[in-house]
């Protein structure tokens, strides 16, 4: 069989790679040495949760996987095998935090009305605000900002703030939407009537980046064990 010069420098990349792949098959059968290949930290609240809780293995042997990689490495399928463990997604996150009291659950996000939410925004995704393996709860460039993309002409009958929604809106404080307002609703809080009481962006910002919570430790949901 004659390959031409790309395929042949995807094999010699295949061979060479023979060893790493063979350490990630030790690390990721042998539970003491799972930690060489995590991508980073884990948050806070995922101390106690073994890497087994987030990552199943993927579908088919072990053979099966670096078969079907080498195949897609040579040009000869399209579509990428997951090996060793299946990607995780927000059916994996869902296992542990899904509850009917979600202010903001994903298939709401899927409504023909967030299409244009939806292209600024991956929310119909946990992973789009969400990443594990990272020093921060909340993705910063999405966190003080993601209101904006679906509530930008909100407009409240009664409103109870001393300084109206609609005023907050005009000025372009998207940044103080979580000084009252716990996104998932977690937390036994209730949003404050007063701009003034609200948290301020410090302690918003060391919340998102995996702070300490502002909205107090009594919760209204406990995430499932697993």
């Amino acid at each position: 069989m004659q390959f031409d010069s790309k395929t042949k420098i995807r094999l010699l990349a295949f061979i060479i790679s023979l060893p790493v792949l063979g350490l990630a098959a030790v690390a990721i059968s042998v539970p003491d040495y799972q930690f060489m290949i995590a991508h980073g930290p884990i948050q806070k609240g995922h101390a106690n949760v073994d890497c087994s809780g987030c990552h199943v293995p993927a579908t088919g042997t072990t053979r099966q996987q670096v078969q079907a990689n080498f195949k897609r490495l040579v040009g000869l399928r399209e579509d990428k095998i997951d090996f060793g463990f299946a990607a995780v997604n927000s059916e994996t996150c869902l296992n542990c935090h899904e509850r009917p009291n979600e202010r903001h659950p994903i298939y709401r996000f899927n409504e023909p009305r967030f299409q244009q939410a939806r292209a600024e925004v991956a929310a119909t995704s946990c992973l789009g605000c969400h990443s594990e393996h990272s020093d921060a709860r909340v993705m910063a460039e999405v966190g003080q900002t993601f209101c904006v993309h679906c509530h930008e002409d909100l407009v409240l009958k009664n409103d109870p703030l001393d300084q109206s929604h609609v005023a907050l809106i005009e000025a372009g404080q998207w940044g103080s939407c979580l000084g009252c307002h716990d996104f998932h609703g977690n937390h036994a809080h209730k949003a404050q009537i007063r701009v003034a009481d609200a948290f301020g962006p410090a302690a918003i910002k060391a919340y998102l980046g995996n702070g300490p919570s502002p909205f107090g430790t009594k919760k209204i949901y406990e995430a499932k064990e697993k």
